[in-house]
């Protein structure tokens, strides 16, 4: 195989499965949401609530609840990221945090057909923080990455 036809292969390979990463990680928050509240609320108050009291450590299961919600979104943006980056060979921070946002806000309306659950705009800006947090990870690692790159 020639080189520049390595490269290409090599380039749609993580296209693929940057993307396939990002579905994974939709499907995932999509199968949580589609839980019952009494399902869910089970998980929240389970492995995690006991391992913390281990330690002493006392979290409402509002709390575990609210920083579930940053952290799948926070890693979904830091997929999205990888994705865009690897799709238009650029950074798109703001695509990033509009996909994430938007994808949050259908989350909510699909938890409101799901018994006990509800569609809440807070939940919408928990899951917008966390992205957040994703996107200014990966624009710092980014923009070190490309500093040391600029050097060399």
């Amino acid at each position: 195989m020639q080189p520049k036809n390595k490269a290409r292969t090599r380039r749609t390979v993580w296209l693929v499965l940057s993307w396939a990463a990002v579905a994974l990680c939709m499907a995932v928050i999509f199968a949580l949401s589609h839980e019952t509240a009494a399902v869910s609320s089970g998980k929240s108050n389970g492995v995690l609530s006991m391992l913390l009291e281990q330690f002493g450590i006392v979290v409402s299961s509002h709390t575990i609840r609210k920083t579930a919600h940053a952290l799948e979104y926070c890693g979904l943006a830091l997929l999205l990221y990888h994705a865009y980056f690897q799709s238009f060979r650029k950074v798109q921070p703001l695509l990033t945090m509009l996909t994430a946002v938007l994808y949050a806000a259908s989350d909510e309306i699909h938890q409101y057909f799901i018994a006990g659950r509800a569609c809440q705009l807070r939940d919408v800006f928990v899951d917008f923080v966390g992205a957040a947090v994703g996107v200014a990870v990966c624009t710092v690692v980014w923009y070190i990455w490309h500093l040391q790159k600029s050097e060399v």
